[in-house]
This record gives C-alpha cells, structure tokens and sequence, in this order.
C-alpha cells in the first residue's frame, strides 16, 4: 500500500512537471464533457413534461357542449374523486379570417392548471367585456394592451397579455370564468391515477343522471426528459470513446517518453504493478481536472445559454432548474475515459523488457495474427445480431441484439487497425524515402498509430452510416407521400372533417377549381370519407402529452369547429390486460367510380368485399394481430374483408378504400373529404405558393410532394461533420506522431534534408492514416448498414455517391494538403539532443 502511494504521488509530480505536454488530452477531454453536460441538460429541460396540456393534474375529462347541469357533474366528479379544476372553452371566429380562436375561462392561480398561466403584461381580466390575449392570439387580432375590439359578439377591452409559460405555442383568449356564455367543452382536472379512472370504472363516469359526464378522458403520460438526457449521454459516450482512442495515443507518447524513468523504477523493485500504476494514475488526473474544469465551463455556459432556448424549447426554462446528475454522469464520464485512455500504453508500457527501458528503443511491434482474427469473429458476430435486431421491413428492432451488435461491430473495427497499419507499413519499400520512413515509423510506434487509426476510422464510420441511412430514406421518384406532379387538397384532419352546409360545399368546390386552375391540374377527383352527421367531435383544448384510455360518443348539436370523426382501418390486438388495443390508424376513402378511375382499379375490384388497400400498406408488425374497422364510437368491426389492388406507392394516396356497400350496412353517411388534384407536369415552388395562398383564403389546406430537403441537408451536413472530424483526429494524432520523430528529423536535416522532406514527412503520414481511416469507417458503416437493411436492401440501391466520393477521395487529398503545408520548419536545434 505504501509503495503505491509513493508511486502515485510521483505520477501526480511528474503530471505537475510535464503538464504542457499534456494540454492537448487535457483540452479535448474538457471540451467533450462541458458539450456533453450542456447537450444532455439542454436535452433534459427542453423536452416536454406534459405540464403545458395537464398542470400538475394527472387525468383531464372533456366534456363536449356541457349545458346546466355541468356544475352538478362537476360536484359528481369531486365528491368521487377528490378536488377538480375546471376549464371551459368556447371558438370564436377570428374578425375578417376563417381562423377561429380558443376563448379560454380559466382561473389564474388554479389548483392543477396555475402553473400554466402566467401574466406578462398589464392585468387579468375580471369584468365580462374583459380579456387577455397570448401574443400569438394578440398578433392574429391585431390588438395589445388598451385595445377594444369586437369578438364573439361582443364588445371587449384587452387588460392584459398572458401566456402559458409550460407550452408558448398555446394560443388562446382569456376571459373571466363568470363570463363564459354557452361553452363548447369544458376540461375538468383531476388528480386521480389510471387505476381509478378506467374504461370499467368510468366508461365514462356516470354522472347524477346516468348521463355520460366526459366524452373522453386523457391521462398524462411519463416525462421523455430523464430518457432524452440518457440518449445525449450515451451518444456523448461515443463522442467520449472516440476522444478515448486520441487520448490514448497521447498516453503512449507520454510513456514512451518516460520509457527510462519506467526502468529505473523497475530496477529499484518496482513490479508490473506498479508501471501501470504511474500512467493510469497520470489518465486519472488528466480526467478528474478535465472533470472539474468541464463541468464548470458548463455550468457557466447552461446560465448564460439558458433563456435562449425557450423558443426553441416551445416553453419557459428555468436556468437554475438544474439536473444535477447530468453533471455528476458527464464527470464521471470523463475520468472513466481518460483512465480507460491510459489502460492499454501503461499494460504496454509494464511489458517491455528492463533493459530496453533503459535504452529508450520503441517497443518491438506486437504481431497482428491474434487481433486480426478476434476482429474477423466480432466483424461476423457483430453483423449477424444486427442482421437478427433488425426488420427495418417490417420496423421491428429488438434493442438487446441491435446494442450487442453495434458494440461487436466497433470493437472488431478497432481490432482490426493494427492489422491495416502493418500492411501499410509494407507496401512502403517501393515509396519515396521521406514516404517510407514516413510509414515504417507509422509501423514502429504501432499501439499509438493504432488508437489513432481507430478514432479516426470510428468517427468517419458513424458519419457514413447516417449518410447511408439518410440516403436509404429519401424517396425516389415512384414512393414518398405524393407524386411530384399531385396535389390533396384537405378538409378537416385525420380524425374527422367539418360540418359544411350546401353554400359552404359549392364555395369550397369553387377554391378547389380555382386551385386547380393555379397548378395547371387537368385531373380534379372529390374524396367521400365515412362519417356520421349527428356524431361531432369539438377540438380539443390543450396540446399533446396524454393518452386517451375512455372516450364515449355525443350527440350534441354542430358548432363552430365541429369535426364528424371518420370510419378509419386499425390493426386490433388483444392486450395482455384484459382489452383491446389499436394501432396504425389509416383513413379510409370511399370507393367511389371517379376514384376507382383514378387508381386504374376495376370496379368490380368492389364487389364482396368492405376494404380495398395496397398490400404495402398492410404490413403486420405482431402475429396476433387482425385487420378491423373502428368508427367513432370507438366500436370496431373486426375481420372485414380485404382485397389487395395494385395502386401507387405514395403513402399519403388516397389508395384506402371502403367499399359503398359496406358504408350503407352500417349506416354511415358520405362526407367530402377533399380532392386529389394531378397536373400534367411537376408542379413549380411557385405553383405550390399560390396554391396555399388560394386554400388558406378559403379555409383549406393542401399537400404536396415531400422532397426531404431536411434529410438531403442533413446527408450533407453529416459529410461535412465527418470529414471535420477525422481531419481535426488526424491533425491532433499526426502532431503527437511526429513530435515523437522529431530526432528522425534532426538527423535528416543535419545529413541535407530541405523542408520538402519534412513536409512529404508529415503529408505521408497525414494522407496515410486517412486514407487507412476511411476504407475501415466507409467498410465498417456499409457492414452495419446492410446488416439493418438485411431484410429489405432496395433501399440501399440509392447510394450518396457525391457524398462517398467527397469522403473517399477529399479527405485523404485534403489531410495530405494540409499536412504539406503545415509542416516543413526546421527544428529549432540539430547539434543536441533534446533531455527528457
């Protein structure tokens, strides 16, 4: 124990000694955790909690049209639940526009929903012809503070601007609770859990009546923000091990410098034991200061950013709101890696022999056959799990054989750079002196090569494979949502359309021909959808974050911004609990002759059947899962019978169709559901424009092709990132490689060597490691992406060529270049050796 005490505190004195020439680990390390903090807390407080929708409520109750008798269900509801908040709301059309705006009756220092009202300017209304306005809602009125304006039939005055600082996108108009005159819904807040509120229990609640009280009921579903913070430090992980693999080659520069020292401590006693101990009690130092000094610099950087983010965050953040495990993780992090970064120099270090310590030789080269084959084991092992986790056809993953895979994949890629740095050594013999020595030297010092070769090879191969990845998701000309040439023109949203009077249906005609006419269209094809006119659905207050476990039908009368929920095609299958569960909700289109036409499908594709569909657009994820019609009172109709067609591949196609008779046996009424529209040619960005502009005039909305600009800018920016990064690896390990050869150089200079033979040096060894990094990384992602996409490869006949070819031929060209023009300085002394 004392001995290594002793040999500690001399690692620590000879840290304090030779600290400048550790910057460079130190910098690196510091840099990766004070970004991973900062990512991982950005990630953290920026997502989403569900408190901008529930409060501090666990469960919300909507009630479509309540009439007198809501304060009686109200008081239902509490005696059986405990204390409710209630919330009313009523639509108002916005003066001179077809928008309609959320009038919005809520206390402002409610028992659950206080936290999600916040007063930022003037005060909250309490007279009846008083309001507050969000800023969104203040700039769709036009008004501010002082303001009157007439909405909703009444005169108002704008005493204050409010918002709702859990989600800045929540646009509404607050009124005095007194002054809600005929609400459309009312939310009622409660703080029961899922196992009081049940389908059995409350299907939905019975009220004093017997009535239904809620139409539907939403609990609030888990916070994403712990896992968010989770995956942004485990990607900082890999960030981290990446800066493991330089830090090691730092380490071996730093053992090897201190090759006599470690010979001398061996010749007084000291074991293998603890010549590892000294530089592994070095990567523990580096690490804890990179530790102390990262965490600051995020501390520091987290309060100054902070307000920053709100927008992008979409509500208010807290700077001081603080997870301090993050901070405890990323620290940790970093002492882990750079202790993990010294293991391998100091297990070489401790192996080489006493007395070539002593002469200061680099280690003898250790043979490759042993790693080589490892890496061909874990190279076919990693491919086959992956191969195994992975049915991107059907997009199932199972994530213990995905993680199994991608961790064999990385480690049998890092097992097999020594392998590629000895071949390159001997192809070197034909090369250009300068060339060669620039190899063989790459040969010699093969554990730091090595390590840096890994970084170098594992950044490039994670670019790659998002490049792969993004390239196999962009569509080609014949799939993504619509054809280039097609326009859908929209009434209401997936879950149902408006209510629209006879007037309303010829002036909306009338805005689809005229778009039509806008876009060159010759093909204009109205879409029935399945529907009930006595059955509405109000929109829902309050944004996402709940999950709906009751809902129950109305029939209340149509208002301003009702929705006839429509008959759509589910998968059904039987959950473990008892009930039943629905996924992939598509809605159906009714098989009308003009739609049939369009299709190119035969009408007498109609006959004995209820649904008609693409096979690609039927795709089961779970054996036991069934095909079943689910209408609106969330009653479904299992097993209908299905014909395959063939029809186009555009997912957003209106190729979902439920036959006439099946809509008449059921007594569903037809509703227009929009117009496909198909032009003779690819519709022009300004096409496009005017279209909007016509359907926002005339409340609509429209679709068009989907060219995944976001994912082609995103391929570019992933190229641009890995290039970045493999030529800041390459100039940060090209430095420490060559420093270390600095008494090669001397000596060539002092025999008549220029500074053409220094810079062809270092250009050699830059192009060389490059060029080495990116066969393994473009090998290695090309092995994990066709493992993922074993099931279904076409997707991978799209191949980013520009993209490869920038990989495979710049960055090489480029490192060589830049190691040209960086080098080439005559050492400052050539007549002494420099004394370590």
């Amino acid at each position: 124990m004392n001995a290594r005490r002793a040999v500690v505190r001399w690692a620590v004195r000879l840290f304090r000694r030779e600290w400048r020439q550790q910057v460079l680990v130190l910098a690196l390390l510091t840099v990766a955790v004070a970004g991973a903090i900062l990512a991982a807390t950005a990630a953290y407080t920026t997502v989403p909690n569900g408190e901008g929708e529930f409060g501090s409520a666990r469960t919300e109750m909507i009630v479509n049209r309540p009439g007198p008798t809501l304060a009686a269900d109200v008081a239902s509801v509490e005696h059986q639940l405990g204390p409710v908040e209630v919330m009313t709301h009523r639509y108002a059309p916005v003066p001179g526009s077809v928008e309609t705006l959320e009038l919005r009756a809520q206390q402002p220092n409610g028992r659950f929903r206080g936290s999600t009202l916040a007063l930022r300017e003037g005060r909250y209304p309490t007279a009846s012809d008083e309001i507050a306005v969000t800023g969104g809602a203040g700039r769709l009125l036009a008004v501010r503070v002082g303001s009157h304006i007439n909405l909703d039939g009444a005169a108002r005055t704008v005493v204050g601007k409010v918002e709702n600082p859990a989600d800045l996108s929540d646009d509404f108009v607050l009124v005095p609770p007194a002054a809600m005159v005929a609400p459309e819904t009312a939310t009622i807040f409660t703080s029961a859990s899922r196992q009081q509120i049940s389908v059995a229990a409350f299907g939905p609640e019975r009220g004093p009546a017997g009535r239904a009280v809620a139409s539907q009921v939403r609990v609030r579903g888990s916070s994403d923000r712990t896992i968010a913070a989770v995956s942004v430090l485990t990607l900082a992980a890999v960030v981290l091990l990446l800066v493991c693999l330089v830090a090691a080659a730092g380490f071996a520069v730093i053992a090897q410098r201190r090759t006599r020292q470690m010979g001398m401590l061996a010749t007084v006693g000291g074991t293998d034991r603890h010549l590892r101990l000294v530089v592994l009690a070095n990567g523990f130092v580096v690490g804890a200061i990179a530790a102390v000094v990262g965490a600051v610099v995020a501390l520091t950087g987290w309060i100054a950013t902070a307000p920053m983010l709100d927008s992008l965050a979409g509500h208010r953040i807290n700077r001081f709101d603080i997870a301090w495990w993050v901070f405890g993780a990323g620290m940790l992090l970093a002492v882990v890696t750079a202790t993990a970064a010294a293991w391998w120099p100091a297990r070489s270090m401790a192996r080489i022999p006493v007395t070539e310590a002593l002469s200061a030789r680099p280690p003898r080269p250790r043979p490759v056959h042993r790693s080589a084959a490892v890496a061909v084991v874990l190279l076919a092992g990693g491919f086959a799990a992956m191969a195994a986790g992975i049915d991107t056809k059907k997009d199932h993953a199972n994530p213990f054989a995905l993680l199994g895979g991608t961790l064999a994949l990385t480690v049998g890629l890092l097992f097999l750079t020594p392998t590629a740095i000895r071949a390159l050594a001997r192809v070197a013999r034909r090369l250009p002196v300068a060339a060669r020595l620039a190899l063989r030297d790459l040969g010699r010092y093969q554990s730091r090569s090595s390590a840096a070769l890994g970084a170098i090879s594992l950044g490039l191969a994670i670019a790659v494979a998002v490049v792969l990845i993004l390239s196999a998701n962009i569509p080609d000309a014949h799939r993504g949502n619509l054809s280039d040439r097609q326009l859908f023109v929209h009434m209401g949203n997936g879950d149902g359309v408006p209510d629209t009077s006879p007037a309303d249906a010829a002036r909306l005609q009338a805005a689809t021909q005229r778009i039509a006419g806008a876009v060159g269209a010759s093909t204009v094809v109205p879409l029935q959808v399945a529907a009930d006119r006595g059955l509405v659905d109000a929109p829902k207050p309050g944004g996402g974050g709940g999950a709906v476990i009751a809902r129950a039908g109305t029939n209340p009368a149509p208002g301003p911004g009702a929705l006839h929920p429509t008959v759509q095609l589910t998968w059904r299958l039987n959950a473990s609990h008892g009930g039943v569960e629905f996924r992939g909700l598509s809605v159906l289109y009714v098989a009308t002759p003009e739609l049939l036409a369009f299709l190119g499908v035969d009408k007498s594709a109609t006959d004995g059947v209820d649904v008609l569909a693409p096979a690609s657009r039927l795709q089961k994820t779970n054996s036991g899962e069934s095909l079943a019609l689910l209408d609106f009172m969330q009653r479904d109709s299992p097993s209908p019978k299905v014909r395959t067609i063939r029809a186009q591949a555009y997912t957003a196609a209106p190729t979902m169709l439920i036959t006439p008779q099946t809509v008449a046996a059921h007594g569903w009424d037809t509703l227009t559901g929009g117009w496909i529209l198909e032009a003779h040619a690819p519709l022009t960005e300004a096409q496009r424009s005017r279209a909007r502009s016509l359907a926002a005039d005339a409340g609509l909305t429209i679709e068009t092709r989907n060219r995944q600009t976001r994912l082609a800018t995103a391929r570019t920016v992933a190229t641009g990132a890995g290039a970045l990064l493999a030529l800041a690896i390459l100039a940060m390990t090209v430095g420490l490689i060559r420093a270390e050869a600095a008494g090669d150089v001397r000596m060539l200079t002092a025999a008549g060597a220029g500074s053409r033979t220094r810079r062809t040096l270092t250009a050699a060894t830059a192009g060389a490691l490059a060029l080495l990094g990116v066969l393994l990384g473009v090998g290695g992602a090309y092995a994990a992406v066709i493992a993922g996409y074993l099931h279904h490869l076409t997707p991978l006949g799209r191949v980013p060529i520009v993209h490869l070819l920038v990989t495979v031929l710049g960055i090489p060209v480029g490192a060589a270049v830049a190691g040209w023009l960086l080098a080439g300085r005559e050492p400052p002394f050539i007549n002494r050796v420099v004394m370590e």
